[in-house]
């Protein structure tokens, strides 16, 4: 017997192509399973969308030749995704006006669209072996130790919001203070997700990559002694093909009960989630600007609705469409979202004093001036560290002709070229396009062409001449480090550089935003 399909493949957003597309095969498939099928001289992967009750119509060319229908390549053996995945796609294909194939396969791991049936078998298998070794948790599951919930003794605010979490619908929107604590009452929330549904899932997200690594640090000394290593996966575009396809199939397989990422593990397949976390949801990092543009933390919302789940959206300063649809957690009724607010800091942390130094009163070309010098100078004599930030890196923004206004403009877009002093380039950070400084103003030929602004290379060899005098505590050399995306290329550099800052090595730090979010510098 012929059963036909509808299948989505990966197609561009206004092609004639971008729409279902009917196969057929003689094996009855599940609504959501993965299949290779023939798109032209390609073999694609797509998922099927539908089944068809009859016979599609016959189509015809324009030379009145009929066009066979083609039969599905092959089946792969994963287990099909839910219909609460498939609602989720189309719903941001149609509101975000994009392809429905350009969403779908954008939404899986990018191995999985290169394997056949056999390769995805073998996977299945080592996956499965995997996870035998090590699933086993320290203690049985079902009995959480309450002293391993409550190792952290909570403030009345944070009981407050988790008695709320635990009674009410939501969505929440968890208005915390910089360090009330708002992540403990996300493990709270979601150990209790874990321990009242024995198959219950967790997503929590973050705006970015570098912050994965300090909340799974987190996560798993509070998960894996009671669920196993295998209890805690990552999610993200800073992995490795291979280690996307074995995080996403472990979240597919249920086997993953918790999931942290970024914007892209909105998608994660994972059929039996309970609990929506979106820590900083007024970060603009959580709406994608390449490919099929979407906002993580609505579809975070919209999912949530889809499966039941509870979301929690946190921030210090939320966005101003969460604080609208927020009530004040008396009455659910006057918003969208039950506001929730934690005011305190924990223990005995108070806001920091901030000092305005108004630069136009300092001298010229003056890059730090004289009363931030002088506290930088006292916290590294008492042992203490300091941070910079400015979020340009490069040497200098722009390189400057002064006799012809010549500036660096980079030629395929409106930004200009940044000056990199260390490999002597200039880069547009917009498109890539990289050239070598040059000896001459390429206009007029003036030989005497300068920098306007500064970056944080520059700011890295200021602090290093203007500090040379400061001695540490235990009388060796300031030591001064610089964190961006120049700095941390290489794969496991960030890691490296922010354990260097905790453990003391580092007595300045310069960065970009890269060192403003979240992390918690001891």
């Amino acid at each position: 017997m012929i059963y036909w399909y509808s299948i989505v493949v990966q197609t561009p957003a206004h092609s004639p192509l971008a729409g279902l597309l009917t196969y057929h095969r003689d094996q009855l498939l599940d609504v959501g399973s993965f299949v290779r099928v023939s798109l032209g001289s390609r073999e694609l992967l797509g998922v099927v969308w539908g089944k068809l009750d009859e016979p599609p119509e016959p189509l015809f060319t324009a030379q009145g030749k009929e066009v066979e229908l083609k039969a599905i390549t092959a089946g792969l053996g994963i287990q099909a995704v839910s219909p609460a995945w498939l609602k989720l796609v189309s719903f941001t294909a149609n509101y975000y006006q994009r392809s429905l194939g350009e969403v779908a396969l954008a939404a899986l791991p990018p191995q999985l669209r290169t394997l056949d049936a056999l390769q995805v078998e073998r996977r299945l298998k080592r996956q499965t072996e995997r996870t035998k070794v090590n699933a086993a948790p320290t203690e049985r599951a079902d009995i959480i130790d309450e002293n391993a919930i409550n190792k952290i003794a909570l403030q009345a605010e944070q009981m407050r919001a988790i008695d709320d979490i635990s009674s009410k619908k939501g969505p929440f929107l968890l208005f915390g203070a910089t360090g009330s604590g708002k992540t403990e009452v996300y493990l709270h929330a979601a150990l209790e997700a874990l321990q009242n549904d024995p198959t219950a899932q967790v997503l929590m997200m973050v705006p970015e990559i570098n912050l994965t690594p300090q909340l799974e640090d987190r996560v798993r000394e509070r998960i894996c002694p009671l669920y196993g290593d295998a209890a805690v996966v990552s999610l993200h575009s800073g992995m490795t093909n291979p280690q996307r396809l074995k995080s996403w199939l472990s979240a597919h397989m249920g086997t993953a009960r918790v999931v942290l990422g970024t914007r892209m593990a909105i998608f994660a397949s994972m059929p039996n989630l309970t609990l929506i976390v979106v820590d900083e949801e007024h970060d603009p990092s959580y709406k994608s600007q390449e490919g099929a543009r979407y906002s993580a933390r609505d579809l975070a919302v919209y999912r949530g609705k889809l499966e039941n789940a509870k979301v929690i959206l946190g921030s210090a300063t939320p966005s101003f469409e969460s604080w609208h649809h927020s009530s004040a957690g008396k009455d659910d009724s006057a918003g969208r979202y039950v506001r929730l607010t934690m005011a305190e800091r924990i223990g005995d942390g108070v806001l920091p004093k901030v000092i305005t130094v108004n630069m136009e009163h300092q001298p010229k070309k003056t890059v730090i001036s004289p009363p931030l010098l002088n506290a930088i100078a006292e916290r590294i004599a008492r042992g203490e560290q300091a941070m910079l930030f400015l979020n340009r890196r490069g040497f200098a923004p722009v390189l400057h002709c002064g006799d012809c206004g010549w500036k660096s403009e980079c030629p395929h877009c409106s930004a200009y070229r940044v000056f990199h002093k260390i490999d002597r380039t200039l880069r547009c950070h917009h498109c890539g396009f990289t050239q070598r400084v040059p000896r001459a103003c390429p206009a007029c030929g003036n030989l005497d062409i300068t920098t306007i602004g500064r970056g944080t290379e520059q700011l890295e060899e200021n602090l290093a001449n203007l500090l040379s005098h400061v001695k540490r505590p235990d009388g060796l050399p300031v030591r001064i480090s610089r964190i961006d995306a120049d700095t941390t290329k290489l794969k496991g550099a960030l890691q490296q550089q922010l354990a260097q800052v905790h453990s003391g090595e580092v007595d300045v730090l310069v960065g970009t935003q890269m060192i403003a979010k979240g992390h918690d510098f001891r």
